[in-house]
């Protein structure tokens, strides 16, 4: 899975109007990034959300 594919999993996860594909899905709960809720449904981890919330900032400081 590359980062790219990380990324836009996570966003299947979390925003409504995408669909989401479950077999990336079942493979961000292998890497830690997200978690099974209930037998069909995924939610990010604090993981899944802060490589998000790196991919959305402009600037990065030390």
């Amino acid at each position: 899975m590359t980062e790219d594919q990380t990324v836009e999993a996570l966003l299947d996860i979390i925003d409504s109007e995408r669909a989401e594909n479950r077999d990336l899905s079942a493979q961000l709960t292998v890497l830690g990034l997200a978690e099974r809720t209930g037998k069909n449904g995924f939610r990010p981890t604090s993981a899944g959300w802060n490589l998000l919330g790196e991919k959305g900032r402009k600037h990065r400081y030390a």
